[in-house]
């Protein structure tokens, strides 16, 4: 019956986990599908009222921007086990330049079967999603969702021992 009990138990673990990368998913092609919608300021040039204050407080916004995504996209490719290669959304600003205005990189968010290979690769997603000091939805539901994970098989481990530890005694 315990042996039965064991089963049950990881095979509720691994559907819970299997339900967890599927949000994970989702959430990847949400962000995916949203950052290609953003927009941002822009300068039309040829209107009469333009002014060189607007265009340099334009170009220096796509500047700003487009330094902050590269570094923040790069952070989490150079903590995390990646997927490909990083995606850039670009925009041309006043300038007639190309500049990144958002981005995103694939996570390798497959786990292995082997528990404690399992939690350190679970505790380097979690860094890598985290990383960044601003924080896209994304970005945090994978460290949530990964560190959830930890926990679940932190929890089973502890209740293999528990168990381990009744069967000795018996």
């Amino acid at each position: 019956m315990e042996i039965f009990d064991r089963y049950q138990s990881a095979s509720s673990i691994n559907q819970q986990i299997a339900v967890k990368k599927a949000e994970l998913a989702a959430i990847d092609k949400k962000e995916e599908q949203k950052s290609t919608f953003e927009k941002t300021d822009t300068v039309n040039i040829g209107d009469k009222n333009y002014d060189e204050n607007d265009y340099q407080r334009v170009l220096e916004k796509f500047k700003r921007v487009d330094s902050q995504t590269r570094a923040h996209e790069q952070q989490h490719a150079s903590l995390g086990d990646t997927k490909g290669a990083i995606s850039y959304n670009y925009q041309t600003g006043p300038d007639g330049k190309l500049y990144v205005t958002g981005g995103h990189v694939r996570l390798d968010t497959s786990l292995p079967q082997d528990e404690d290979a399992a939690l350190a690769k679970l505790e380097k997603l979690s860094k890598s999603a985290g990383a960044p000091s601003e924080l896209s939805s994304a970005d945090a539901s994978i460290a949530r969702a990964a560190n959830l994970n930890k926990m679940l098989i932190l929890s089973r481990q502890e209740e293999q021992g528990v168990n381990d530890a009744n069967n000795k005694q018996q």
